[in-house]
């Protein structure tokens, strides 16, 4: 799979290369045989609007955790599978 992506003007282009025979020597001449086998397409950049502030803010926000000091608390708490609570102890 190849992706060129030239400038901010020019097309994003996605090609789907194979190659069958690589040796030494074609690297060192610099000419591996490609063959495109498979979809290949072009994409251009139409939409480069940037979001306002605030909703750009609130797309980035991380959410919070409801009770982080529960959650601390039942770090080392488990139920098995016939329904008992068990804990791990450290000394």
């Amino acid at each position: 799979m190849l992706f060129t992506c030239r400038g901010e003007l020019q097309p994003i282009e996605f090609r789907h290369l194979e190659c069958e025979d690589v040796t030494e020597a074609t690297v060192q001449m610099k000419t591996v045989p490609f063959r495109e086998v498979g979809p290949s397409f072009n994409m251009v950049l139409r939409r480069n609007k940037m979001a306002n502030h605030d909703l750009f803010k609130d797309a980035c926000r991380q959410p919070k955790v409801l009770n982080p000091d529960k959650k601390r608390a039942d770090k080392n708490k488990f139920t098995n599978v016939l329904g008992e609570k068990k804990g791990k102890v450290f000394i």
